[in-house]
């Protein structure tokens, strides 16, 4: 839990530094349709258990600032980033049984961006960066029953631990009128799994549309 909040702490840092040399600044509202996947291995090497987990459509919603830190009239340099609230996890489906299991996470991403402005003024804009999350809560829905999950590092106790974080991507367009729509990709690079027989590494497909505020340009 310590390890999780210093790299929140790390992260929102970097975003506050960004401010101070921030030219122009804006604030995006959105959320979407998140498509999860689970990348699972298991050390007793049963590949046909692994091709099993497919994926669990989900939900995302937050807010993202954005400074920009450079720009002329075709072009600008920012980087943004923001709050998260998300679903992950996997759709399970065998022969004789069905699992759902969606994990609600919120993920600070830090994201470099080029935009290309238009001469109408839209603009279409690439980004990456790093993602940091943190595991609030979940449940496994199955055939017949369900349960909660429990997040923290026991591998007796605890079903998955509470950080997240790998790497971002994603590809946009702004309009003039402020309205937002965007695709990005996180690819987790932490097993979350606290047990030594399974590992397993998040993957979300994420579509939203939004709205952009600019608080000067």
């Amino acid at each position: 839990m310590k390890r999780t909040a210093s790299l929140f702490l790390i992260t929102l840092f970097m975003l506050c530094s960004a401010s101070v040399m921030a030219q122009y600044s804006s604030v995006t509202f959105l959320g979407g349709a998140n498509m999860a996947t689970t990348d699972m291995k298991f050390v007793t090497g049963e590949t046909d258990v692994e091709d099993s987990y497919k994926a669990l459509y989900g939900m995302n919603i937050g807010a993202l600032y954005e400074y920009v830190l450079n720009k002329d009239k075709s072009q600008e340099f920012a980087v943004e980033g923001g709050l998260l609230f998300e679903t992950k996890g996997f759709h399970k489906k065998l022969e004789a049984s069905e699992n759902k299991t969606t994990l609600y996470f919120v993920d600070v991403p830090l994201y470099v961006k080029y935009l290309h402005r238009f001469r109408s003024r839209n603009k279409f804009y690439v980004g990456a960066g790093p993602f940091v999350g943190m595991g609030l809560f979940g449940n496994a829905d199955y055939s017949n029953d369900s349960e909660s999950l429990k997040f923290g590092n026991d591998p007796i106790e605890h079903d998955y631990k509470r950080l997240d974080y790998g790497v971002s991507g994603k590809v946009g367009f702004l309009f003039l009128n402020g309205f937002n729509m965007c695709a990005s990709y996180d690819y987790g690079l932490v097993d979350i799994k606290p047990n030594e027989i399974q590992e397993a590494k998040t993957r979300v497909l994420r579509l939203s549309l939004g709205y952009t505020l600019r608080l000067n340009d």
